[in-house]
């Protein structure tokens, strides 16, 4: 398992400053990181039984995965699991990428499978821990154990994740885990081999003869060397208007910030640099699509999505010439409908955050012009 130990580094010069520097959040930069490294050290030897037990999957293909992308909150999460519920694909629950080991995915089928014979009493106290630990983003973004979720965990262990900042605000400080494209080649290369090994590991557990089906709100950072790896990757881009989307991710940060890092949540300079890289993962999402052919990317607005979800989704499936089968079309017609009635009530404006809707214009007027976003 690759690991950049500068950037933990990095965040424990930031994290000891006198302007940073609190009682709690020393608790929580202390504790988190040795229970972190305590379960990665565990799932890396776990994974070195995969050698032993199941070779076969570094033959493993991954073909043509289809991955939904999109700056956080235009989408991806609602499309990525209107499609997981087709059985032609395999997708990573978040604790497969928590547990990104084969001998973990037969181990847990295993107990899953004997819970259920026993009424699934191990089950419903998962859900019940589940709704308590996640209940500060229930709101704003519903995940569970068994939730089809983002793979961002495994960037998540190689210290090349954005997600760091969850523990660690101090984004202008973290170039390489902001945006891995940046990194030298050899660095890349050895991140990206890592990262194809996940995905064959998670092949060869979930349905060798599926299609993978990703979903990545976080990869505008990386999707240069995403690119690289997978030349026949398929890419739905989502797409929403920055004053919606923007102020909706960071108030996904400043939930844990209040209570781990007071500081940083206090901090207009903590927002304003969030909102510096989600200037840049705009921009270099809209770079690279210009680099691609009209049959690799398929763009959707967020309107679109939730004005018509089933609508939406059969656009991607007629677009990369996917059959959609009776029993599917059933199932989302159903789906929409009640996707359809849902009303959210997570509502963030930028002036919370201490943006303006004039300096995120400047910012992005190139994107502004490039979607018809009205200013």
């Amino acid at each position: 398992m690759y690991f950049h130990i500068k950037t933990l580094s990095k965040c424990w010069r930031n994290a000891i400053k006198p302007d940073n520097i609190s009682g709690r959040h020393l608790f929580f930069i202390t504790v988190f990181p040795l229970l972190f490294m305590g379960l990665r050290t565990f799932v890396w030897c776990v994974r070195k039984l995969d050698y032993l037990f199941f070779p076969d999957f570094r033959k493993q293909p991954v073909k043509s995965p289809i991955f939904i992308i999109g700056n956080p909150r235009s989408g991806t999460t609602v499309t990525h699991r209107l499609m997981s519920c087709d059985d032609r694909f395999t997708y990573f629950k978040l604790v497969d990428t928590i547990f990104p080991a084969i001998f973990f995915y037969k181990i847990f089928d295993l107990l899953g499978k004997t819970d259920q014979r026993l009424g699934s009493p191990v089950a419903r106290i998962i859900n019940r821990f589940s709704d308590q630990g996640f209940s500060g983003w229930n709101h704003i973004h519903k995940t569970g154990p068994l939730e089809a979720e983002s793979d961002e965990m495994l960037f998540v262990y190689t210290l090349l994740s954005p997600l760091t900042g969850l523990l660690f605000p101090y984004f202008e400080a973290l170039p390489e885990a902001m945006v891995v494209d940046r990194l030298p080649e050899a660095k890349r290369d050895k991140l990206m081999a890592y990262y194809l090994n996940c995905l064959k590991r998670h092949l060869y557990a979930t349905g060798p003869d599926k299609i993978l089906l990703e979903k990545v709100a976080l990869i505008a950072g990386r999707l240069r060397s995403v690119l690289q790896t997978f030349p026949d990757i398929r890419l739905v881009h989502l797409v929403r208007h920055p004053y919606q989307s923007i102020p909706s991710l960071i108030s996904m940060f400043a939930v844990p910030w209040k209570t781990m890092a007071p500081k940083a949540a206090n901090k207009t300079e903590t927002f304003q640099a969030l909102a510096e890289i989600i200037f840049t993962y705009y921009k270099r999402i809209l770079e690279i699509k210009k680099t691609l052919p009209a049959e690799q990317l398929l763009e959707i607005h967020y309107d679109d999505l939730t004005a018509n979800p089933q609508a939406a989704v059969e656009r991607i499936y007629h677009h990369f010439q996917i059959p959609i089968s009776g029993r599917y079309d059933q199932f989302l017609a159903e789906a929409s409908n009640q996707a359809q009635h849902y009303k959210s009530h997570h509502h963030y404006t930028l002036e919370e955050f201490g943006l303006s809707r004039q300096q995120v214009y400047t910012a992005l007027k190139d994107v502004f012009e490039a979607y018809g976003f009205k200013p």
